[in-house]
């Protein structure tokens, strides 16, 4: 699982796979200005905290903070943080840096009960409401949800792992260097061709659609991959108590045309 060309994004710690990155949240007012951030790095007891007053200052801290980290995690980080730190300073040195959303691995790692809040309405009892407005918190919240997730994916079905692995990754050596790595821990193994990505989508679908239909959905699968990886993360607990997220439906609405 060698990968010179980048630095590690993981590191073993006895059994556990601990994220080499910068865990980050931001706080934003009514105005959709940034009012404070607040972010931790592996190995580092001391995080980040601040509450703007410069906001360009502040920006400019961050990026030395997370110097020589990575990758960057969050929860809700492509949609709702990003977006905010580039508008406001797009020559962020982190901004180039590989990212792991949380929030889209959840209807992966928790088919049954996937959840959008970060804390209010996460489901295993380990996370309480504390003080939502505190960013730093919230960024050591994300990286506890990682943790689980992890574990999770731990416990995955080897196929399920091995389509999602291809499926999630399409650009293994750039934006989603951590993910890949991430895959290749808990798999063993490095990232798998489309031959093999495509046995193993075809024995998660044997039994429950006809081949044409199978063969239909594998064309699909490059333009259609987070839909497909969440449909067959779904597909593999159907009939219990899962649940198909809202803003899977809304964000990526093929889900459910693959689902039904």
């Amino acid at each position: 699982m060698d990968k010179l060309a980048n630095p590690l994004c993981f590191v073993m710690e006895g059994a556990s796979l601990k994220p080499v990155c910068l865990s980050l949240d931001l706080e934003v007012n009514k105005e959709n200005v940034i009012k404070a951030i607040g972010g931790v790095c592996y190995g580092r007891d001391k995080g980040f905290t601040y509450s703007i007053k410069d906001i360009v200052r502040g920006l400019n801290l961050l990026d030395e903070y997370a110097k020589g980290i990575p990758f960057i995690l969050g929860h809700n980080l492509l949609s709702f943080d990003l977006p905010f730190l580039e508008a406001t300073k797009p020559d962020l040195r982190l901004l180039n840096l590989p990212v792991v959303d949380t929030l889209k691995l959840s209807p992966l790692a928790f088919p049954r009960n996937p959840y959008h809040s970060l804390v209010k309405h996460y489901k295993d009892g380990k996370i309480t409401q504390g003080q939502l407005n505190d960013p730093e918190l919230d960024s050591r919240l994300a990286l506890k949800v990682f943790d689980d997730q992890l574990e999770e994916f731990r416990k995955a079905l080897p196929d399920l792992l091995k389509a999602w692995h291809w499926l999630c990754t399409p650009q293994p050596e750039g934006s989603d260097y951590a993910l890949d790595e991430m895959f290749c821990h808990i798999r063993q193994v490095q990232r798998p061709t489309q031959d093999d990505a495509t046995i193993a989508i075809e024995s998660l679908l044997k039994n429950i659609t006809c081949k044409s239909y199978s063969d239909e959905v594998f064309t699909s699968a490059k333009q259609y991959r987070w839909e497909l990886a969440y449909t067959l993360a779904w597909l593999s607990v159907a009939g219990g108590n899962s649940v198909m997220p809202p803003w899977v439906r809304m964000q990526f609405p093929k889900t459910a045309e693959l689902v039904n």
